[in-house]
Formats: structure tokens, C-alpha cells, sequence
């Protein structure tokens, strides 16, 4: 999944109601956690080399992307925002251990069977919900847009923010159509040639300055709003 990782975000046991726990650009960061993960586990060689799963070339993700990993990176998540924020509580700890775990969900959902249960597994699980890449399409624009509008219901700002998040928000919806089509990320056909793409540091580099700008865009809306007050 591409954009629509970005769906559950917004989601806090405090959103709606008062300050929140958990700021809407650290939910941008920790449901990226897993692939940000990946982005330096491809840098340093450890992962991002292509094999064939079911009759197709994919990266090999055992480290970030297995269950058993991913429930550990969502552990260290929750702990690294439990150490940066102590007020938050074991609240925070499990919101955004929540985040970080629901990219490998939305994962499960869209990728070809090519998620381990842990490193070395010969069960690998995936949905393939990416062979039918229009309703994929949908499905995550989707996500992104209802979360998005919920969260303009619960805060308020500006009219430069509203004009702000519009932007952003169109500017994601190209970069997942840009995944869809871009050989190498392409879903357009139910394909996924990863021998096509980029790989190892210019994979990894493209995916962290590709998530730093989403996450520095929406820091600069957030700081501009506040939650409304009913």
C-alpha cells in the first residue's frame, strides 16, 4: 500500500476531544515506521534484493515487513513516543503501537503473499489486493480522504491551512497514481516488477525524502490549526 497507509493516522484516542496524544505529523511518521525501516535496511544492503514470489519479482522484506517483526517495530514505536512524551502515558505507547502495526495490515491487504510470518518463514501471506489496481486505487485515496476530512471536522484554522491540506492532499493522489504507473511500482496490470524500479540506496533515499516531505507538510498544517472546540 502506498498513500493510503497514511488513512489511520488521524487515529487517537484524543482526536475529538480536547488535546491530542499523539500529533497528526508523528501518525504520518509511525505508519510509515515499517517502511522507513525498510528504506534503511535497503541503504545499508540488508533488505531490498528482488526474488520471485508466486511467478513474480518482489523485494525481500523479511526484517521489516515479516508479522513477527512488525509487531516488534510497532513495540519500539510505541516506546520511542512513550520516551520522547512521558505524559502520554501507556495511552500513547498502544496508539501509536496501533499506527506503526496498521501499515503491516493495509500490507496484508494489498501485496501479493510475500509477507512472512517472521525471517525465514515459508508462510508468506498477502491478499493481492493490488491485482484489481483501480479498486486499490479507490480503496486508498479512499482511506486518505475520509481521514483527512475527519480530522478538518475536529480542528479548526485558517483558511491558508484548508488551502494547505488541499494541496497535500492532491499532491498524494498523484504520487499514488505515479506508483501505479511508474514501471518497477506499477500496479496497473496486477504487477509488480521490482527489478524495474529503483533499488538498494537510491530505493531507500527516494522513500525517506519522500516521507520527510509528507511529514514536514502536514507539521506545517497542523501547526496552524487547533482542535475545535464543541
Amino acid at each position: 500500500m502506498f498513500m493510503g497507509h497514511y488513512g489511520p493516522a488521524v487515529w487517537d484516542t484524543q482526536r475529538g476531544k480536547g488535546d491530542v496524544l499523539v500529533p497528526l505529523w508523528v501518525g504520518f511518521l509511525a505508519v510509515q515506521f515499517i517502511d522507513i525501516i525498510f528504506a534503511i535496511f535497503a541503504i545499508i544492503g540488508l533488505e531490498g534484493d528482488v526474488r520471485m514470489a508466486g511467478g513474480a519479482p518482489l523485494f525481500t522484506i523479511p526484517y521489516s515487513h515479516s508479522l513477527i517483526t512488525a509487531l516488534g517495530w510497532s513495540f519500539i514505536g510505541g516506546l520511542l513516543f512513550k520516551g520522547f512524551r512521558p505524559t502520554s502515558g501507556m495511552r500513547g505507547f498502544w496508539v501509536v503501537f496501533g499506527l506503526v502495526f496498521s501499515h503491516w495490515v493495509l500490507d496484508l491487504i494489498v501485496h501479493r503473499p510475500d509477507l512472512p510470518l517472521w525471517p525465514g518463514s515459508a508462510i508468506e501471506l498477502g491478499l493481492g489486493f493490488w491485482n484489481y489496481p483501480i479498486l486499490a486505487f479507490v480503496l486508498e485515496m479512499g482511506l486518505l480522504s475520509a481521514a483527512l476530512l475527519y480530522w478538518m471536522r475536529v480542528t479548526t484554522g485558517p483558511r491558508s491551512s484548508v488551502i494547505g491540506l488541499s494541496a497535500l492532499f492532491l499532491f498524494m493522489g498523484v504520487l499514488q497514481v505515479l506508483f501505479i504507473l511508474v514501471p518497477g511500482t506499477e500496479v496497473q496490470n496486477g504487477t509488480f516488477d521490482a527489478t524495474l524500479g529503483p533499488q538498494g540506496v537510491a530505493l531507500g533515499l527516494s522513500m525517506l525524502f519522500t516521507y520527510g516531505i509528507l511529514c514536514f507538510s502536514i507539521a506545517w498544517i497542523e501547526k496552524r490549526r487547533a482542535p475545535r472546540v464543541s
